[in-house]
């Protein structure tokens, strides 16, 4: 494993490894900060550790909140602004061999895409804190990792792609989307949207690959996980909530969705945020 240390404050750039067809680079940039039109030469990963920044892509703006994933092809030109937190973020770039490799079950870096959810968030803090260790098993660590990321966000752009899905699919799922901490029947769904069940479970699981008791889960795991990073809130509460039974079942579901416990995201974001603000964290 390579690294190296940024010789221009200019760039942001504070630290840069390379490992297994890899090159990960951590930039921290001040609130506000414009980063004029560029483009990076490989395809592109980036996880916002902490702040956000707004990019500018294809005539469009695109908000990057902060532990979010930005995949981008090689050579997409863009622009960035900063917001008034300024923003800590981890940059993945892929090198041409090492993405034919990937390339033929996965095509993350075919069109930019921004993708935010718990699982993602777990594996960037986890990548964070490896990429901040430096062990001798850190440059494993962090390729399974990214492989991870890799998978789970070419799942997510699957699931967010409503080509060929039925009109009264995409309503089931915003009646979803709106009454995530209520309890739904699939009868009562069915009923909504003028389905029957059995079809209505048949089509959902088709298209969405899980069931629908199995999406609510994991939309309740998403919503719960902002609170986790953005309050205080004890994880009780934000389990109670979120919908689900007490404690125990919160934690025993949010693992099986991210990874970790709840308690331990939290305490991977509070990590990564005092790596990269050490005066906040003092």
């Amino acid at each position: 494993m390579d690294v190296h240390f940024a010789r221009s404050s200019e760039l942001g750039l504070t630290r840069l490894k390379t490992m297994a067809g890899f090159s990960i680079k951590e930039f921290s940039q001040p609130p506000y900060r414009r980063l004029p039109w560029h483009e990076h030469t490989d395809a592109s990963i980036c996880f916002v550790v902490s702040g956000s920044y707004s990019e500018r892509l294809n005539g469009m703006n695109r908000e990057c909140a902060p532990h979010s994933m930005i995949f981008k092809p090689a050579g997409e030109r863009h622009a960035d602004q900063f917001g008034r937190l300024g923003g800590t973020c981890l940059l993945i770039e892929v090198s041409p061999g090492r993405m034919e490799t990937i390339e033929p079950s996965c095509d993350i870096a075919a069109k930019p895409s921004v993708v935010r959810n718990a699982r993602l968030a777990a594996l960037g803090h986890r990548i964070y804190g490896e990429f901040a260790a430096s062990d001798p098993f850190s440059a494993l660590a962090v390729e399974g990792l990214v492989l991870e990321v890799l998978v789970e966000g070419s799942r997510a752009l699957v699931e967010a792609d409503t080509t060929h899905r039925p009109r009264w699919l995409l309503q089931v799922r915003d009646l979803i989307h709106e009454s995530a901490g209520a309890a739904l029947t699939l009868s009562t769904i069915a009923r909504a949207v003028g389905i029957h069940p059995s079809h209505l479970a048949r089509t959902f699981r088709k298209h969405y690959r899980r069931s629908i008791g199995d999406y609510v889960r994991c939309l309740r795991i998403e919503r719960a996980s902002r609170e986790i990073v953005d309050t205080s809130d004890s994880v009780a509460e934000i389990g109670v909530r979120s919908g689900f039974f007490d404690q125990s079942h919160f934690s025993r579901v949010f693992k099986e969705h991210t990874g970790l416990t709840p308690a331990q995201f939290r305490a991977a974001s509070h990590s990564s945020n005092s790596r990269t603000n050490p005066r906040r964290a003092s």
